[in-house]
């Protein structure tokens, strides 16, 4: 099993990046592969037998034609999603034309890492055996196949958190503490992601000028993330104290924002507060105060990093910034296709579904 501090492993005291033309446009070329605006419509329209047809016709066929073979249905097309971002990812780490490339590329897919923990976390919590949980892994972080093997052994969640990898003694004795009370994997999956947030923010202030740009990217989405924790939490009743503990710091809300948010009345307070500080576009129309549904508030908002980040490909054709905006719309079509599926699979109403999907421009 790696070592527990994985997130601050030791790193050059500052990170150079200069011109890289050669990898800048490969990803070019990859960009271009990504499903289209347009291709949504289509897909909502279609079977998932037609789903998969459709995706074979794209840079997807090499995983659905290999996955064919003992998978069918939305199991197949979730396996070839998988698979195909770690082949699309691992590309990334050969095409670099330098180590400081690498390093960039290796820290923002650190969060696979921790969307696998909370895979194998969620797995064990609800039963599912080994092998269900094995496929859904994506494998392109730090951790190795043999380490995530060892945890999924483990008989018992609180033995998976007893030996959780990215956090610290400290923060797994709280995690471990707080599962055993409350049987909820909050405390584990908040801290992991408190953990790999302040590491990237941390990170970011190594680099030298192009660092920027990747810091506000990495404080943008803080900030969702955070206003996101805040509306659940406050939707759930829990109080100030216990709400600030729980956040990300580092992001662009100042102190006096999280404090005001997190000590409001209620959701709908919180809600008001948000459209004062500058979310009034994402908030209008978005909030039923009568069902006090915040779906919608959260799709918007990811829907709202997406466009910046859609940006990035636009405005710096030439430095690192495109291969961040790559990466992260890579992971958004990942999602909307996998929304789209289970969508059908479930017989969920396609106008819901609209909705549910993030797609830039």
């Amino acid at each position: 099993m790696e070592q527990r501090t994985l997130l601050q492993e030791e790193k050059p005291r500052s990170i150079r990046l200069g011109q890289a033309p050669y990898t800048y446009a490969r990803v070019a070329v990859m960009r271009s592969k990504l499903v289209k605006r347009d291709d949504y419509s289509r897909l909502m329209k279609m079977k998932v037998s037609e789903i998969t047809k459709f995706l074979q016709e794209t840079e997807y066929k090499k995983e659905i034609d290999e996955m064919a073979v003992n998978y069918s249905g939305v199991e197949l097309v979730e396996l070839a999603l998988n698979r195909n971002l770690v082949r699309n990812f691992q590309k990334l780490k050969r095409i670099a034309e330098y180590e400081g490339l690498r390093l960039v590329m290796q820290e923002y897919m650190k969060r696979r890492d921790i969307w696998n923990l909370k895979t194998i976390l969620r797995g064990k919590f609800s039963g599912q055996d080994e092998n269900s949980i094995k496929d859904m892994l994506i494998p392109v972080g730090l951790l190795s196949e043999p380490s995530m093997d060892a945890l999924l052994k483990k008989e018992s969640v609180d033995e998976i958190i007893n030996e959780m990898p990215y956090l610290s003694k400290e923060a797994v004795k709280e995690a471990s503490e707080y599962f055993r009370e409350h049987k909820s994997l909050f405390a584990a999956e908040n801290l992991l992601d408190r953990a790999y947030y302040t590491n990237a923010l941390d990170f970011s202030r190594r680099i030298k000028r192009q660092g920027i740009v990747f810091r506000e990217f990495i404080e943008e989405e803080v900030d969702v993330v955070n206003v996101k924790a805040i509306l659940r939490l406050k939707k759930q009743g829990m109080k100030k104290q216990d709400i600030i503990s729980s956040l990300i710091p580092s992001g662009t809300l100042s102190h006096s924002d999280i404090e005001k948010l997190s000590g409001a009345e209620d959701l709908d307070s919180a809600v008001s507060m948000l459209d004062r500080m500058g979310y009034a576009k994402i908030l209008k129309d978005a909030y039923d105060k009568s069902k006090k549904d915040i779906s919608e508030i959260e799709r918007r908002l990811n829907k709202s990093l997406l466009d910046k980040t859609i940006l990035l490909l636009h405005t710096h054709p030439l430095s690192v910034d495109v291969i961040l905006g790559y990466m992260f719309a890579k992971d958004i079509e990942i999602k909307n296709i996998r929304t789209i599926i289970k969508a059908k699979q479930l017989g969920i109403d396609d106008e819901f579904v609209q909705k549910e999907l993030v797609i830039g421009g």
